[in-house]
């Protein structure tokens, strides 16, 4: 485990960095002290011809919005990318490099980075009301509430104060210069509400009927079954959305929503198995999307648990884990090995090397614990997912050559992850594909929920804490300067994977079945679908 970044790798991934900086300032984009852009209006997609308003989209979804729609309460992806269907934040992460204009049309710095003015666009929620300074305010301010923003709490550390300067103009001022303040402010809990809303109607209501300035609004919300949305008439940008109405039905099983679109019966699924994307991507009138992603997949341990708090231990069951093999037989090729036990997001080492498979080498480690002949171990994984089965076979028949006897517990996604986050999901478990993706480009938000049990959500629900990585985390967040902040999250990188809170296993892509009369369609590395953009082709 190489401690020292590559010069080299840096170098380049700098100089990509800011070219594609300088790309999105001539487009309107923001990469220093201010920023502007246009309100958009126009489709971001490859196809021909002229987008065409109207109809239904029907989209079978691997997650369901489980822990509602309010942007504040919301740790999965099942909720989050719905969210994003909903409502605006200040500024916004697309498929470039830097936070671009959302509601802020431009924001101006001052003071080192330690004042932020963002000016207003002209927008309007759902309801008709306009949005203000006196929203923006409101939201950011429960951004940086840690009693409000559980789950997410450090990302909004730094603000001190806010203040309304005008009806549409917003001044956020910070303790400490925060290195990705733009990047928390472009994810779905720092989204922009209606204060007036909220107060009258409380976060739990509001989460089963919300309202934002997004382009889709709520007409319909039954948990673990289906969400519909429908064409937000006030939306700000001019002429989006096309579609009249979006329906996600919660599909969890991988077959069934293979089924349904070959059968028309849904436009589109996600999730799509590794070992279905030749035959499907061959059915006349569909085309399969493999779309790099910030995703990635990972065997989670719970380190408060005997014996899996032994370093020992953990780092065996990394050195047991047959990932190539599991690359070719189960993915298919369609990932990459994971070097990092999260995405390779924007400081990302690619000099680090994974942990190869060896069970000599676990074997040894094994020795040396308080286990050396073994132990039990559940392995909980989600229902209706044939790639996190098949891994799991792989895995524990692996594992037992080290003594390790492998129970696979299946759990519908959503109560396992409930269970996960609050420390009663038992040993061990593994997430879908599509569960976990990063909101931001830069790594503070993602490392932060991993890493750092007090982030939110006790280090993922591992319970992981290392004292010099949580400091080095502060380091990179406390500072402006790229060199800084890139040598800080590299170190972390190695630190972490050689503490092996996790099994981590690939970096994977997002697969998405589409039909053919489905235009506009694309998934950003986040993970999430601009449907605003999307149209059906009559």
């Amino acid at each position: 485990m190489d401690p020292n970044r590559s010069k080299a790798a840096r170098l380049l991934a700098l100089l990509a960095l800011l070219a594609l900086s300088a790309f999105l300032v001539a487009c309107g984009g923001s990469s220093g002290d201010s920023s502007s852009g246009s309100t958009g209006g126009e489709a971001t997609t490859t196809d021909s011809g002229e987008p065409v308003k109207g109809g239904t989209l029907k989209f079978a979804r691997t997650a369901d919005a489980d822990v509602g729609l309010n942007p504040i309460d919301a740790p999965s992806n099942g909720s989050i990318f719905t969210i994003q269907q909903v409502f605006d934040q200040l500024v916004e992460v697309g498929d470039g490099a830097e936070p671009v204009p959302g509601l802020a049309e431009s924001w101006d710095t001052a003071k080192g980075g330690l004042v932020w003015t963002f000016h207003l666009r002209d927008a309007q929620f759902s309801n008709g009301e306009p949005v203000t300074a006196e929203d923006a305010k409101f939201s950011v301010d429960r951004f940086a509430d840690p009693e409000i923003n559980i789950n997410y709490a450090t990302l909004g550390e730094a603000i001190e104060s806010t203040k309304v300067v005008d009806p549409k103009t917003l001044q956020v001022n910070l303790e400490h210069v925060d290195g990705a303040f733009l990047d928390a402010l472009s994810m779905f809990a720092a989204a922009i509400v209606p204060k007036k809303v909220v107060e009258q109607v409380g976060d739990k209501a509001f989460a089963e009927q919300p309202v934002g300035s997004g382009p889709f609004e709520v007409t319909e919300y039954t948990r673990g079954q289906r969400t519909v949305l429908k064409k937000n008439p006030h939306y700000w940008r001019a002429g989006q959305p096309y579609l009249d109405e979006v329906v996600f039905e919660y599909t969890p099983d991988a077959n069934t929503r293979v089924l349904k679109l070959r059968s028309g019966e849904v436009d589109v699924a996600d999730g799509i198995p590794y070992n279905q994307v030749a035959s499907l991507d061959g059915t006349e009138g569909i085309t399969v999307q493999v779309s790099d992603s910030l995703k990635w997949d990972a065997i989670w341990l719970n380190n408060e648990e005997a014996p899996l708090d032994e370093l020992e231990v953990r780092q065996a069951l990394n050195y047991a884990t047959p990932k190539e093999q599991i690359l070719e037989a189960v993915l298919f090729g369609n990932a990459t090995v994971a070097n990092s036990v999260i995405p390779p997001v924007k400081y990302w080492d690619e000099a680090v090397e994974p942990y190869p498979f060896d069970l000599a080498k676990a074997e040894q480690l094994m020795a040396k614990s308080s286990v050396p002949d073994g132990f039990d171990l559940d392995l909980t994984i989600p229902s209706g997912d044939p790639v996190e089965k098949q891994t799991a076979e792989i895995v524990k028949a692996e594992w037992a050559k080290i003594g390790v006897n492998v129970n696979i517990v299946q759990q519908e996604f959503g109560t396992m992850f409930a269970n996960w986050l609050e420390g009663k999901g038992g040993m061990a478990a593994t997430f879908p594909g599509d569960a976990l993706s990063s909101d931001t480009l830069s790594d503070d938000e993602i490392a932060a929920i991993v890493y750092d049990p007090a982030a939110g959500l006790n280090s993922l629900g591992t319970g992981y804490e290392n004292k010099k990585v949580i400091d080095l985390l502060g380091k990179a967040k406390g500072t402006l300067d790229e060199q800084v902040r890139g040598d800080a999250f590299a170190e972390v990188q190695s630190i972490v994977l050689e503490d092996a809170p996790a099994v981590p296993l690939f970096f994977t892509k997002s697969v998405t079945g589409v039909q053919d009369s489905v235009k506009g369609f694309q998934t950003y590395p986040i993970g999430w679908w601009p449907l605003r953009e999307v149209w059906l082709e009559e």
